[in-house]
Order: structure tokens, then C-alpha cells, then sequence
């Protein structure tokens, strides 16, 4: 049979390339139909601005298109333009009104990006010295980059923008270079080159939660759209770290500054993203604590939560903190087979800590509830109620009595005879359950010795019931402590027992725990 001038013979060779043919052809296919889209995805400047409708009644504003004051409205969360409720202003807005550019062809100097009136209270003219903003209306202008002020009459016309305080922190338009592409139908833009401006250049990456404790995240993602270039400002519910930090790629040779809005688990999950990403500069990692606990944040210096403090003095305080080497541990768990049958091998990344029983059970039924009814969780003060509510559950079932009897625990290849526990806790932060120095107690013992997170030591701790836990969050009793170690070895014998890694529980089968040195993180530590 001949096709096309080339005739089928059927022998093995034909047969081989016909086959290998196919193969490709099918390989090609499917990278074509499920083409991933690029990393980090931005928003398109070209649609106009990134609007949020909010009430202002702090401080008099204006409509930056009809310049008439009003109370409810919309604002930029990128420049900072206001507009009244009235659809004709935004549209004229979004044609007038410039946004804030993620990037500039121009690769020369910078200039000023200026928006007129709705000043910062108290803000003094960069030129004159003078206040600005003084009578009511819309007048004076501001620079969407460095944040300086000047009254109308004392604007120069060739001036430079430096980007003012927070240069060191920003990737500034010019240097940024963007591509589009087409996904799933409709045209995308990412990130496709960082030139490096400056040797004295740290630039920030803020990844934020939106959802963490009471919804913070939403408001914090503004202010920093709003002082820094949105490019390099990232709602991780919408854009995952692993994509995020690709952005660090593109500049291999800078130490990237990650500010981590959100919870414990938050702070985990980048920490193991970057981990994964094999960066070639590893980089530092600070904390804005927006969850429940808290507990990596608190033992850092950061505070049990952030309570909408000036986003102006959370920077001054990252700028003076110091780096730390923070130790970290891997967790592998062997579960026991059956039947001969071995089951796969799990391995997860412990921060803060890491737990079997008592504790463990009232985070697991805090956990299945909230998946259950997530409504019912949506303020820090509520869930740290429920937590209340299942600790004292816990003290009248004593779900986990003698717990010491179904484990065995080893320190560095040495096992230890356990007292009548029903929780055993492996520390590696001084902070535990929303902020209790499970370590310290009540701090009337003498220590077997000192606490750190960058020691290479893990405390081991035993909990005598539920109740013991209540007394040790108001420092009224001390711990049952069982040692340090470089390596921790913990066998469960029988039986299901409830465990938590760093707030996450499951219920644990029969198996051997081992707990290992793990590569460390670059943390800010804030100075107080």
C-alpha cells in the first residue's frame, strides 16, 4: 500500500517509527491543550484601576473627576484615586486618571506619578515646608511612588522621583519588563524580566492571606499595593507562593525580602514553596501575624496579631530587624502495613511544633467543625473560644488516657520511661497554644536547659491531661519535660491517636515517627 509516494511494508522498522510518530504527536497534544499558564500573572493596567467601594468618614475626601466631596464611594488600592459613587466618574476616572504602572518602557529616570488631592493628614510640602491640603477641597498633589506632597504652586517641572523611604524595598516600573500571552482564550500579562537597579537593593515580596484570622488580609494587601509596585504584592488564595516566587528567578543573584501576611499556616506553606523552588539566594522571611495562634510570630518578636497598626510603622520595624537562622525539622511517619502490604511513607515540615494526644484531639475537633461550618470561624476572639469549648470537653472524656502505654519515645537512640501522660510535644519555638512558654512553665523549676530556635535542639514535653493544659496557659503548673535531642523517635504501638504538626491534625495509625534536622530558614527577628 503506498500513501503519499511512501509505501507501507509493514516490516518492524516502519512499524517502530510509525509508533514512535504517534507517541509524539499525542506527547504534543496534550502540552498543547493543557498549556500551563505563566507564573506570576498580573492585572492589566490597560483595564483601568483596581477599585474597592468603602465608606470614608475619617477624614474629608474628594472625587478626583468631579472634585465634589463624598462619604461613600470608590478608591484605587494601586494610586490612591478616589471617586464618588456616580458610574459616570469612575468610567472618566479610569480614562483620565492615570494608575500607578507596573511597568515603563522608559529605563531611564524616574519621574513623579502625580495624584491630585485626598492628602495624608499633617504633610508637609516638599518644597516650601509649608502643610498641604489645608482648605476643603480637592487641591495639592502627591506622588504615587516616594508618597511626597506638594502644594500646586511649588511643583517643579523636572523632578526626580528617588521612591523615598522604601527605594530599597521597591521594583521600580522601569526596570520591569512584561509579556502577554494568550490563556484559555483571553490575553494575559506576566512578568518576563527584572532588571536590577541598584547593588543596595533588597526588593520586598508581600504575600498575603486575604482569608486569615478576622479578614485582615484584604486591607493589608491595599496598603501595600498602595506604597509598593503591585506587581511584587500577591493574594496567595488567587496566585500560589510556588508561582509568587518566581519572580525571585528573575533576579538570581538578589536576596528577595518575603513578607508573609497570615497565619502559622501561611508562614508554612511559603517556607515549603521555597523550599521547592531551589532558589539560588535564599531569601528572608518576615512575619505580619493575621491568624489565630500565632505562636512563630509571637516567638519572633511580632505580637500575638496585627490590630491594624500604621503600615508605615510595621516597615520601620521590619527594616531594623535581624535575620536568624531558624531551625527546622522533617517529620517522617512509616505507618505499619498489613497483611504484609506496606503503606506509603509521609514526610511533612515541622515550624513550631509538633504533638500526639490531649492537645492534638481539641485542634482535630476544632478543625473537622471548621470545615464543617467555615462561617462560624471568622474572627480570632471566636476561635480561640471554640478552642476553649473542646479543651474543657477534652477534661471530662479524657479521650486520651494513658497514652503513655500505646507510644514509646526515643532521644538520640535512648529510649525514656514515660509517666501516666496523655500528650506528648516536641518544641522548637518558645511560643505553644497561643503564646504559652510550654518550656519555661511556670518558670519556679530549674531547666534542664535553654531554649532556642536556632540551637539544633528540639524540646520534648509530656502533657498529664487537659486540665494541666488550662494551668500551663496561665503559667500555674509546669510541663512534664522529657529532654532534648537532635533526633526524636516516638513508636505508636496500637490504637488510632489524634496528632497535629504546626495546627494541622489528622488521626494517626499505628507507625514510627522520626524527627530530623531539616534545611533552616532565614526569619526577621524583630528587634524590641
Amino acid at each position: 500500500m503506498e500513501i503519499l509516494g511512501w509505501e507501507w511494508r509493514g516490516d518492524p522498522l516502519q512499524c517502530t517509527t510509525v509508533t514512535l510518530f504517534f507517541f509524539f504527536l499525542s506527547w504534543l497534544l496534550i502540552k498543547i491543550i493543557f498549556w500551563k499558564t505563566p507564573r506570576l500573572i498580573v492585572r492589566e493596567i490597560g483595564q483601568g484601576h483596581s477599585w474597592y467601594g468603602t465608606d470614608f468618614i475619617d477624614k474629608p475626601t474628594y472625587c478626583n473627576t468631579c472634585r465634589e466631596p463624598f462619604v461613600t464611594g470608590h478608591s484605587c488600592d494601586s494610586c490612591g484615586v478616589y471617586s464618588c459613587s456616580s458610574d459616570l466618574c469612575v468610567e472618566s476616572a479610569d480614562k483620565e486618571v492615570a494608575c500607578k504602572a507596573l511597568t515603563l518602557s522608559n529605563s531611564g529616570e524616574m519621574r513623579h506619578h502625580w495624584i491630585k488631592g485626598n492628602l495624608p493628614l499633617c504633610k508637609e510640602c516638599v518644597t516650601c515646608g509649608e502643610f498641604c491640603g489645608r482648605e476643603p477641597k480637592l487641591m495639592d498633589i502627591r506622588c504615587v511612588w516616594c508618597q511626597i506632597v506638594c502644594h500646586d504652586d511649588c511643583l517643579k517641572p523636572s523632578s526626580r522621583c528617588d521612591f523615598g523611604v522604601y527605594h530599597r524595598w521597591i521594583i521600580p516600573p522601569n526596570c520591569v519588563s512584561l509579556k502577554s500571552v494568550w490563556v484559555k482564550g483571553v490575553r494575559r500579562q506576566f512578568i518576563k524580566d527584572i532588571t536590577v537597579p541598584e547593588n543596595d537593593w533588597q526588593p520586598m515580596l508581600v504575600l498575603a492571606n486575604r482569608r486569615s484570622g478576622n479578614n485582615q488580609g484584604a486591607g493589608v494587601l491595599q496598603m501595600f499595593r498602595y506604597l509598593l509596585n503591585p506587581v511584587q504584592v500577591v493574594d496567595i488564595c488567587e496566585i500560589s507562593p510556588e508561582a509568587a516566587l518566581d519572580i525571585c528567578r528573575l533576579a538570581p543573584n538578589t536576596q528577595y525580602l518575603i513578607l508573609v501576611c497570615g497565619g502559622d499556616g501561611t508562614v508554612g506553606w511559603v517556607l515549603s514553596a521555597i523550599d521547592k523552588m531551589k532558589l539560588t539566594r535564599t531569601p528572608v522571611v518576615g512575619v505580619l501575624p493575621l491568624g489565630t495562634g500565632n505562636d512563630l510570630a509571637r516567638s519572633l518578636g511580632w505580637g500575638s496579631g496585627y490590630a491594624d497598626e500604621d503600615i508605615e510603622d510595621v516597615l520601620w520595624d521590619i527594616s531594623t530587624a535581624k535575620a536568624i537562622e531558624h531551625d527546622r525539622w522533617a517529620v517522617t511517619i512509616r505507618n505499619y502495613g498489613y497483611f504484609g502490604i506496606k503503606r506509603p511513607q509521609k514526610k511533612l515540615i515541622m515550624n513550631n511544633y509538633f504533638s500526639i494526644g490531649c492537645d492534638a484531639a481539641v485542634t482535630l475537633n476544632f478543625h473537622k467543625t471548621r470545615e464543617q461550618n467555615p462561617s462560624l470561624f471568622q474572627n480570632r476572639i471566636f476561635n480561640k473560644a471554640w478552642y476553649f469549648g473542646y479543651g474543657t470537653k477534652d477534661i471530662f472524656e479524657s479521650s486520651c488516657s494513658r497514652l503513655n502505654e500505646r507510644i514509646a519515645v526515643e532521644l538520640d537512640g535512648k529510649a525514656i520511661e514515660l509517666p501516666e501522660l496523655e500528650g506528648i510535644v516536641l518544641l522548637n519555638i518558645a511560643s505553644w497554644s497561643s503564646g504559652c512558654d510550654l518550656w519555661y512553665g511556670s518558670g519556679l523549676e530549674t531547666l534542664p536547659g535553654a531554649q532556642s530556635p536556632c540551637d539544633g535542639l528540639i524540646e520534648v514535653c509530656g502533657l498529664y491531661s487537659s486540665l494541666h493544659v488550662g494551668r500551663l496557659q496561665v503559667a500555674l503548673a509546669d510541663p512534664c519535660r522529657l529532654g532534648q535531642a537532635k533526633t526524636v523517635r516516638i513508636v505508636v504501638k496500637s490504637g488510632f491517636v489524634p496528632a497535629q504538626c504546626d495546627g494541622e491534625p489528622w488521626e494517626q495509625n499505628p507507625c514510627i515517627i522520626t524527627v530530623q534536622a531539616h534545611t533552616p530558614a532565614l526569619l526577621l527577628h524583630k528587634n524590641n
